[in-house]
């Protein structure tokens, strides 16, 4: 009887001890020990890359340029004269760069209106130091779906897409597509030119106020399809037809550190600049029409994982993914977790709002 109950317990103790050792056994390249634990947890960790718009951009000794560049004058459909239009940006608005983009022609150079001498002009731009403001050589392409052609004297309609694009990226111009909400077209017929045409940098998604609000989600919808180094930048413009209508609801910051068509042309094709939307800057009888209330991107740092940034007068922060959601209301995120193509920034105050262009992200897994 004693040796059976002794057989039962060694059994039985056998028999627990084979669970142990099946359930926590590892080959021995992973065995989990005091020296090799950290590397094991590296090796499972995936290695995050975020593209930071910004990286080169020193916000200590850098200038933030307010610019429009989408403008109409009398030479198309708006209702002032082209010399009314400039003085009334450089003056009233305190505007450093402008555009006048008139339907299929290239009002230019503006020497032709104003009696302003400008220094270092040619085709593409001109700078005009007694209204201290840089003149961007531009054409809305009105053919179809409408285009800004920036940095070149393209005069026509652009009625061939193709055709126009060539010319535009020949001329070493710039180009993106105005408020596309205006149309139906699908996601991949923008994809198909923004591959084709480098000179192509994005789209408008605010235009003359907040006409086509849905604007935005195409443009996540755009960068989440394309690699997270190689996204479109987002535009807010007045598309001024009327100035005291459109004048001063929508404007860039350009972050450059001179006014220069070099530092200009630098800045729009690598996205350094952001763009607000003020809902009542056109209102002239305002103290502050003209000032762009709207928070200002003071400073951006990025880490391994984390993106912070540094605004001035602003209340709050909203982070949006690549299906447009929130995912975060800090001035600073962690994108270890968010499964996103990219995320962008919104800086909110009473006046208006602030958008960050998108920051790309990259989430490597590593192979043991």
């Amino acid at each position: 009887m004693k040796k059976l109950l002794l057989l039962t317990g060694l059994s039985l103790l056998l028999f627990i001890s084979s669970i142990q050792q099946s359930t926590y056994a590892y080959p021995d390249e992973q065995r989990l020990t005091s020296s090799n634990i950290d590397q094991i947890l590296l090796e499972d960790t995936p290695t995050i890359t975020i593209y930071n718009p910004y990286a080169r951009v020193d916000f200590e000794t850098i200038n933030h340029y307010k610019t429009n560049l989408h403008t109409h004058t009398t030479e198309s459909d708006g209702s002032s004269d082209p010399d009314v239009v400039i003085y009334h940006y450089a003056n009233k608005g305190n505007y450093d760069i402008l555009a006048i983009t008139d339907h299929n022609k290239n009002t230019w150079p503006w020497s032709d209106w104003i009696a302003e001498t400008p220094l270092n002009t040619s085709k593409s731009s001109a700078y005009y130091p007694d209204l201290d403001i840089l003149a961007i050589s531009g054409n809305e392409l009105s053919l179809r779906h409408h285009r800004a052609s920036l940095l070149n004297d393209y005069p026509f309609g652009g009625f061939l897409y193709h055709l126009a694009f060539w010319y535009i990226q020949r001329q070493n111009g710039v180009s993106f597509f105005a408020h596309p909400g205006r149309y139906s077209y699908s996601d991949g017929w923008y994809q198909h030119f923004l591959n084709w045409y480098d000179c192509v940098v994005g789209i408008e998604v605010y235009n003359q106020g907040d006409r086509y609000p849905n604007d935005r989600f195409l443009w996540d919808r755009i960068n989440k399809e394309r690699d997270p180094d190689d996204l479109i930048w987002g535009f807010s413009n007045d598309d001024m037809h009327r100035i005291p209508n459109h004048a001063f609801r929508n404007y860039q910051h350009f972050l450059m550190k001179e006014l220069t068509e070099t530092d200009f042309r630098t800045a729009i094709i690598d996205g350094l600049f952001y763009f607000s939307y003020e809902p009542n800057g056109a209102d002239n009888t305002s103290d502050n029409y003209g000032k762009a209330m709207t928070p200002k991107l003071i400073n951006v740092t990025v880490t391994e994982n984390t993106i912070q940034l540094t605004a001035d007068n602003y209340n709050s922060i909203k982070w949006y993914d690549q299906d447009s959601q929130i995912i975060g209301s800090d001035s600073l995120i962690n994108v270890s977790t968010t499964h996103s193509n990219f995320v962008r920034a919104v800086m909110i105050n009473d006046y208006g709002k602030t958008y960050t262009q998108p920051f790309g992200i990259q989430i490597t897994k590593n192979e043991n």
